[in-house]
């Protein structure tokens, strides 16, 4: 796992002087009941079968598909990344897809915001070292999706 100082180095590279990262609990980064680490077993005992599994390419090697709703599984079969576009499946806080992001900065305050290759997200960071994050897409104002994505 990255230790919290090299996460650090990595954020303040990326933010602009005196910018402050907002730091949310890591319960923040369920979504739907279910939280990384968990195996298969306990994704289907909270969401019942999933309406499509496939295998990836992916260091993540298996996506299991809901109504809006998507968790990737790592090679021992436990949840490495999840991600919500329906607002039934939301953050343990209550932040959810289709509420105004504001309501979001109002439970977890200024996000880091990110430009990555698919887009520009906002985003938050555990207060462990952990090696994953919260993250926002939004659009015209209003939460699009919510993933808790991870590195390896």
């Amino acid at each position: 796992m990255a230790s919290s100082a090299a996460i650090s180095l990595i954020l303040m590279g990326t933010l602009a002087p005196g910018a402050e990262i907002s730091i949310v609990p890591d319960s923040a980064l369920s979504l739907g009941g279910i939280e990384l680490g968990v195996p298969a077993a306990s994704v289907k005992s909270v969401l019942g079968s999933p309406s499509a599994e496939r295998q990836t390419d992916d260091f993540l090697p298996v996506e299991m598909r809901y109504a809006g709703f998507t968790v990737w599984l790592d090679e021992a079969g436990r949840v490495g990344e999840i991600l919500s576009t329906s607002p039934k499946y939301c953050t343990p806080q209550g932040a959810c897809p289709g509420q105004p992001f504001s309501k979001v900065q109002a439970l977890y305050g200024k996000p880091m915001v990110a430009l990555r290759e698919d887009g520009r997200y906002m985003e938050y960071y555990p207060t462990s070292d952990f090696p994953c994050w919260l993250q926002i897409a939004v659009e015209s104002g209003t939460v699009r999706s919510i993933r808790s994505e991870c590195q390896p």
